[in-house]
């Protein structure tokens, strides 16, 4: 049992790792200019002492759907419908990109 949910954690920290790196090879030590070219206006721009943070955010709705059991059942499974929103953090000292972060978030919708 231990072994299952030790490959279980690795597989998702893999997983979820994998935008991180991408945002990270493709954006860090490139000029702001770049990030305006594939997400447009920032949502918020958080200046601190030293840098700026760049805050873009896409949300898109993702519907109910019902997930197939392989039999036949009177009570079908579905899935709520949920609003996914993703936000990404980019610091910023002297126009160059310097720090890149990426989160989820899901809402539940009725």
């Amino acid at each position: 049992m231990y072994k299952i949910a030790v490959l279980f954690v690795s597989i998702v920290l893999i997983a979820s790792c994998g935008t991180q790196r991408q945002l990270k090879k493709s954006f860090t030590g490139k000029p702001v200019s770049s990030l305006q070219k594939t997400f447009g206006e920032p949502t918020t721009i958080i200046k601190t002492a030293n840098d700026s943070v760049y805050v873009f955010e896409k949300d898109e709705e993702l519907h109910s759907t019902e997930i197939s059991q392989g039999k036949l059942t009177l009570d079908p499974i579905v899935t709520p419908k949920v609003s996914k929103t993703e936000r990404y953090f980019f610091n910023v000292r002297n126009g160059i990109i310097t720090k890149t972060r990426f989160e989820e978030e899901y809402e539940r919708k009725n």
